[in-house]
């Protein structure tokens, strides 16, 4: 591969880690305004649903003591323990995204780094020759005034 080319194969590779990078904290961000509002949804449930056994034990002249109150405090608890698994699954879903950044982001900056090695490696073998071919004319006695080497050594 020739230098130029190395080259923007490492930029574009990098360019495009990035832009993925990017594309992953923005579909991160998404999840969790999704996270927030199946949260928020699930605690509104909750809410009312304790709400209407309040309203469905009073109607029936039933004291919110004992039994009906181990009832609504169950399914606050249940409710408590619903929440915290929503939060889970979207926090796990947000961290596998972000890794999953991270792992493309290292990704292409070994392949930018390689492609650069690459570059380097094709330019300064490519000075090589330059210099070979000044002494080959000047051994030959013609013009090197004009002729430039260039080297990365």
């Amino acid at each position: 591969m020739g230098t130029a080319a190395a080259l923007v194969v490492g930029g574009l590779s990098l360019a495009k880690g990035v832009g993925e990078s990017n594309q992953a904290k923005s579909a991160a961000r998404q999840t969790r305004r999704e996270g927030e509002t199946a949260i928020k949804n699930r605690k509104r449930e909750i809410q009312e649903l304790v709400a209407k056994q309040k309203i469905g034990y009073l109607q029936s002249g039933v004291e919110l003591e004992g039994t009906a109150q181990t009832i609504l405090q169950d399914s606050y608890t249940k409710g408590i323990e619903d929440v915290n698994a929503i939060k889970g699954a979207y926090n796990r879903s947000i961290k596998n995204q972000m890794t999953a950044a991270r792992a493309n982001l290292l990704g292409s900056i070994a392949k930018a780094g390689t492609s650069a090695f690459s570059a380097y490696s094709s330019f300064s073998s490519m000075g090589g020759e330059a210099t070979g071919l000044a002494n080959e004319i000047e051994e030959s006695g013609g013009v090197t005034s004009s002729f430039r080497t260039y080297s990365m050594r």
